[in-house]
């Protein structure tokens, strides 16, 4: 049960007889088990009590993608260049192919700065092909990129 006490009696009075103190080594561990008691207490009561590492405060990454040239011949190279951000750091960037069928092909890794890939444009690609950067953090959360857009000129 969870409440609120206020205190009515001198502090005298509320002090443990003389026979009761604790003395000698054992004076410690008991005050430590006292204060564990309590933290344990406040926290049951919705208390301010929280023990851990990291915490919930670690934002996915962000990435945009830039490709250059926008427009190209089937079997030309294109340069993707990501711009990939984290408040604990980037781990890595995937770079990926959009497929005519919805799915993403995974076209390569780079792990440090400038995240940059040079790629050919495949032999049978017609219209447009796009790209997107996934930028990856320590925890594994990712941020992808907006799609970046290349027209196949013939």
């Amino acid at each position: 049960m969870c409440a609120t006490t206020t205190e009515t009696e001198s502090p005298a009075a509320l002090a443990p007889p003389a026979a009761l103190k604790v003395r000698g080594p054992w004076r410690r561990p008991r005050r430590a088990a006292v204060l564990l008691a309590a933290a344990a207490l406040l926290a049951g009561c919705g208390g301010g009590v929280f023990v851990g590492i990291g915490g919930d405060d670690d934002d996915p990454p962000v990435a945009a993608l830039s490709v250059a040239p926008t427009q190209a011949v089937p079997g030309q190279v294109v340069t993707l260049l990501a711009d990939a951000r984290d408040d604990y750091g980037v781990d890595y960037v995937a770079f990926y192919q959009v497929l005519p069928n919805g799915g993403a092909l995974r076209l390569g890794v780079v792990g440090a700065p400038p995240y940059q890939l040079a790629v050919a444009l495949p032999a049978d690609a017609a219209g447009i092909v796009q790209f997107f950067a996934r930028a990856v953090d320590g925890y594994n959360q990712y941020g992808d990129s907006a799609l970046a857009t290349v027209q196949v000129v013939r």
